[in-house]
């Protein structure tokens, strides 16, 4: 068999892995994935200005797939872990005269898996002119909590109609693919642009699901039976290489907007019930810088900014007239990452970054938000990757998002005064992949 039947066996085997096993995740940026790759999430998901491997140019700067030494197709694996909590407090009489009849407080750690993330890349330049193709399919973003009832936790107590104060059981699920054909073109020795539509694919399942419109006896119904949406948007970027090695990189990805996703479910009495909501992918705009030197060291800044504010099912927030939660109150973010490689040898490149963004969840919307605690702000990774023998490379690397926090009060539909509710999250990355140059 030859090398190129090798690798579409392979790239076909890959890309159904992608759908079959990509499964909750907890991610980074809000619920977008901070890298994308083990080379990127080595670098901190910076890379928007310095291409190093074909997946991560493909995600964040379609136009910098044409700065790539060689043609390229590469596979990443992922093992994502999280540590979530969730806690809350009520304090005597805060329903109401004797509800609670003394204050209840009480903490529950979420039941999330070690999850798998696979990536795919593949860049292939044309050799009689100025145009380069790609294709990716990666994991992109996502969320996810399994907190059991709990008696001692006031708000996993049953909802008021059977005989708690808070929504029993969370559960949540939301997996988000994204493919991206692309196309990158030299206009000159030093400037590129590219263009690239993406299809995306979703699913989402929750319980309770808030956002729907309470049953007569005004609990919410689940959403367990998961329903798929599709998407669809573009990308597009500009680069340009100095010959002094600096570079500079722009990114526009647009709104991924996406189908509704609509529910079969059931009422109190086991009815049929049928609802849906709408939840789109935010614009992402960025800007990165990046230097390759003479001495071995390479360089990349990217700062980017999440536009959750303007997007359904993260703008809104608060409770419709019919007792339906609007949506998650997202605030937009700014992110900043960094990262540096160190070419320790012509086979071992050395790397490490530091990302930083804003929390995209306010301590007013905390009660909102105990199904996709997105709270992440300072991430740590490092990694290296391992020159083989007939252009293979071997990339791992490891990735530590640092436990964070928020807090809020509770609601119905008003802020009730002397409750709390706080999710806690800290994630665990560790990723390898496998590139072929040729």
């Amino acid at each position: 068999m030859d090398m190129l039947r090798i690798i579409r066996t392979i790239a076909t085997t890959w890309l159904l892995c992608m759908v079959v096993l990509c499964n909750v995740v907890v991610a980074q940026m809000g619920h977008i994935l901070d890298a994308v790759g083990p080379v990127n999430q080595s670098m901190a998901g910076a890379g928007i200005a310095l291409p190093l491997d074909a997946t991560s140019a493909l995600h964040w700067n379609p136009a910098s797939i044409s700065w790539l030494n060689r043609s390229e197709i590469g596979f990443g694996f992922a093992a994502f872990g999280s540590e979530v909590d969730l806690s809350s407090q009520v304090q005597q009489d805060a329903f109401g005269p004797g509800a609670p009849p003394m204050a209840l407080s009480g903490r529950t750690k979420s039941d999330n898996d070690i999850n798998p993330i696979p990536t795919m890349g593949f860049v292939c330049h044309s050799p009689e002119g100025p145009v380069t193709f790609g294709l990716g399919g990666f994991a992109i973003g996502g969320f996810g909590v399994n907190y059991p009832g709990d008696p001692s936790n006031p708000i996993l107590t049953p909802q008021p109609a059977q005989g708690g104060m808070g929504f029993g059981p969370i559960y949540s699920q939301f997996q988000l693919m994204q493919f991206a054909p692309t196309v990158s073109v030299k206009v000159s020795d030093s400037f590129s642009v590219g263009l690239a539509p993406t299809v995306n694919w979703a699913t989402l399942a929750m319980d309770p699901f808030a956002a729907a419109i309470p049953n007569p006896d005004s609990t919410y119904a689940p959403a367990t039976h998961a329903d798929v949406a599709w998407g669809l948007g573009f990308q597009a970027g500009m680069m340009y290489q100095h010959c002094s090695g600096l570079s500079l990189g722009v990114l526009y990805k647009s709104p991924q907007w996406f189908q509704e996703f609509k529910f079969n479910s059931y009422d109190q009495l086991g009815s049929p019930r049928w609802f849906q909501f709408n939840m789109d992918y935010p614009a992402i705009f960025g800007v990165g810088l990046g230097w390759q030197g003479s001495n071995r060291w390479s360089l990349a800044t990217d700062v980017k900014y999440v536009d959750y504010k303007n997007t359904d099912g993260f703008n809104a927030w608060g409770f419709w007239p019919s007792g339906a939660v609007r949506g998650f109150g997202w605030n937009s973010i700014w992110v900043v990452s960094t990262g540096v490689q160190y070419q320790w040898s012509p086979r071992l490149a050395l790397r490490c970054g530091y990302m930083f963004n804003e929390n995209p969840i306010s301590s007013s919307v905390a009660f909102f938000n105990a199904t996709a605690p997105g709270i992440i702000q300072h991430h740590l990774s490092a990694g290296f990757t391992l020159a083989m023998k007939g252009g293979w490379d071997f990339d791992t690397a490891f990735h530590h998002g640092f436990a964070n926090q928020i807090s809020g009060p509770w609601y119905g539909p008003n802020a009730i005064p002397n409750t709390a509710a706080t999710s806690r999250l800290a994630t665990y990355t560790l990723s390898v992949g496998l590139r072929k140059r040729f």
